[in-house]
């Protein structure tokens, strides 16, 4: 999965949402084996990559909600609190 994100960067650029869907694929079976931390910021390059693509087009990207609630389940699952997700999330909308 590592290598496949690679060939996806260097063909598509590091920003183009194929690497997004990689991205997910990779943070998804980390999640899945307890790798938390290690899936986190993966999540949220694949939400951010999303959110641009999203202001780019002015077209919402199809996988742009799945990403976002699969990083704040994380978040939650990691122990942050509402309050901390949320700040999160606009600190993250004001670095794009």
């Amino acid at each position: 999965m590592r290598r496949a994100l690679q060939i996806d960067e260097q063909s598509s650029g590091t920003n183009h949402p194929h690497v997004a869907i990689r991205l997910n694929n990779l943070a998804t079976l980390l999640h899945a084996t307890n790798l938390l931390t290690d899936a986190g910021p993966l999540m949220r390059r694949q939400l951010e990559i999303f959110v641009k693509f999203t202001r780019a087009t002015g077209h919402a990207h199809p996988h742009l909600q799945a990403a976002i609630g699969n990083y704040v389940a994380l978040l939650r699952e990691v122990g942050q609190s509402q309050e901390q997700i949320v700040a999160t999330l606009r600190e993250m909308a004001t670095e794009l």
